[in-house]
């Protein structure tokens, strides 16, 4: 039996269980140790109510054969896509036929590869989520990344060899960094120019608060020839443990690409489940969005007092204002590993080590802005004493 060799070439599958793994550790040897985490990437705010009760009432559903439902289809159920349609897409012409309800962007921007040739060449914009990278290697397919400077918030620049897909990150994991209009029109032009389609993670598009910042890349004239989309329910309306996402892929692209996909997504998938699809529909509610906007406030704020502190101590920071996220220097001439070995071992503070996410990261670490602000206060004063007393 041959086995796919591509499989053992990703690092230790998945990068973070390494992180998990020594945390663990620590935690078995230190029982009684409050450990702070600022690696967190799931929510700390409860799914809200008004989405609760909709899940609820589709558990109940599927009690009664009158209101049963099985097999919903492939696509997503029409109730939810119109509802996308209506107030995520509602003046960027956005068919509800372009829209494609599942499990998770993580999912999605991996099995999207199944729509174009083992041969396309495929760009990665870096720094990265591992999860572009070592999907595409799973699927055998060959990857070149794009390294970004930070002189540049980490965009790389325009390439000039041919690429026929690119993976664009907006707002980014890890950088926090969020596209502008000028930033993705390049990539658009370069896309039309080469005839190339773009992979667009925009999973933290509820965090956007910048005015030169698109919500969508659909914003972009003529990036419905040459994008395809990806968003979550993950972080805006905490969805990490039900799992619900979407995604569209606009007809322009190439003519017939949908009903190529409908071909390829009904012999692969039963679609997402009918309770998570209830509850994101009833994240549109005016109820739910209210309560939705307060959490996204929420980890705003964290993101603030985060970014002013480390400031304040002389690290220099990219990101969390238009994402949970923060990218952030090591000052104290450590690679990540070794400032992320300091701060478990002499603070009890977790961060993820920034070469997770690329060669180009080991002088930096993410920050999440997605915990508890009563721990987040807590580490504040753990950093502030530590570097009183380095400077002493």
């Amino acid at each position: 039996m041959k086995l796919n060799e591509n499989i053992k070439k990703i690092e230790d599958a998945n990068a973070f269980l390494r992180v998990s793994s020594v945390i663990a550790d620590y935690k078995k040897n230190h029982p009684n140790h409050q450990v702070l985490s600022l690696g967190i990437g799931d929510v700390s705010r409860p799914i809200v109510k008004p989405i609760i009760e909709a899940m609820h009432k589709a558990v109940d559903d599927l009690s009664s054969m009158d209101t049963f439902k099985g097999y919903g289809g492939s696509y997503g159920y029409d109730f939810l896509k119109e509802k996308i349609k209506e107030f995520d897409y509602h003046d960027l012409n956005i068919n509800q036929d372009e829209i494609y309800v599942s499990v998770g962007t993580k999912t999605d921007s991996t099995n999207i590869l199944e729509l174009f040739d083992i041969n396309s060449k495929i760009a990665i914009t870096s720094i990265m989520y591992p999860i572009y990278h070592n999907g595409a290697v799973c699927l055998n397919r060959n990857v070149t990344c794009l390294e970004g400077k930070e002189e540049n918030n980490f965009i790389p620049e325009i390439p000039k060899e041919h690429f026929d897909l690119i993976y664009i990150c907006s707002p980014c994991n890890p950088t926090g960094i969020c596209y502008t209009y000028t930033d993705l029109k390049k990539w658009v032009n370069y896309a039309l120019e080469n005839k190339a389609v773009i992979l667009y993670d925009n999973v933290y598009s509820s965090f956007i608060t910048s005015y030169d910042a698109p919500k969508s890349i659909y914003e972009i004239e003529n990036a419905r020839k040459v994008a395809i989309e990806f968003r979550s329910f993950s972080k805006n309306a905490g969805f990490t443990g039900v799992r619900c996402s979407y995604y569209v892929i606009p007809e322009e692209i190439e003519k017939g690409i949908n009903n190529l996909w409908k071909k390829r997504t009904i012999n692969r998938f039963n679609g997402a489940d009918y309770i998570a699809q209830k509850g994101a529909e009833a994240v549109y509610l005016e109820s739910s969005q209210k309560l939705i906007k307060e959490n996204i406030a929420y980890y705003h704020e964290n993101a603030r007092i985060l970014r002013k502190s480390f400031e304040k101590l002389g690290f220099k920071v990219y990101g969390g204002v238009d994402s949970p996220f923060m990218w952030v220097r090591i000052k104290d001439n450590l690679t990540s590993w070794e400032w992320f070995n300091l701060l478990l071992n002499e603070l009890e503070i977790i961060v993820v080590p920034g070469i997770i996410f690329g060669n180009s990261g080991d002088s930096y670490f993410r920050v999440s802005a997605l915990g508890n602000r009563d721990d987040i206060k807590l580490i504040i004063e753990r950093l502030n004493r530590y570097y009183e007393k380095e400077s002493i």
